[in-house]
């Protein structure tokens, strides 16, 4: 019983850090739409000469980071002979707070674009692949304690 109630304290910590981070992709849009909205035409605070080229390397780190995401998930969550409940939970603790903090760096280099460039397409596209990275790796109570089953 005090296994499964350190399991669903983790977790709960894990989700409210998981919601705060939601919230912040929400103040990236909230400061990306009142900055549009007062220096109207927004075209960036410092555009590159070659505003195109950063651009593509942006994107290409927003790729990788998924694939960084998943090596890293599945390096953390690697069982060892011997893991007990516990030590499965602090894995899937930090596994879990890892993979949404990284699912939040696209969101971050769409706003870069932003206030660069003036770039705001380029931001919301790269905010809702950070959206759709954190509804795949938000934890799960269901799923941890699968896991947890399945590897102890």
């Amino acid at each position: 019983m005090e296994n499964r109630e350190d399991v669903k304290r983790s977790y709960k910590t894990a989700s409210m850090i998981g919601v705060a981070i939601i919230a912040s992709l929400f103040i990236y849009l909230i400061v990306v739409e009142i900055l549009r909205a007062q220096l109207k035409p927004f075209r960036g605070f410092a555009p590159l000469p070659e505003m195109s080229t950063f651009r593509y390397v942006l994107y290409g780190l927003a790729v990788l980071e998924v694939l960084v995401i998943r090596i890293t998930q599945s390096l953390l969550l690697k069982r060892a002979p011997g893991d007990t409940v516990k030590i499965t939970a602090q894995k899937l603790f930090r596994a879990s707070i890892l993979t949404v903090c990284l699912s939040e760096v696209p969101a971050i280099l769409g706003l870069v674009l932003f206030l660069l460039g003036g770039l705001n397409k380029d931001f919301y596209a790269l905010l809702a692949v950070s959206l759709v990275l954190i509804f795949m790796y938000f934890p799960r109570l269901r799923s941890w304690e699968e896991w947890i089953g399945k590897n102890t």
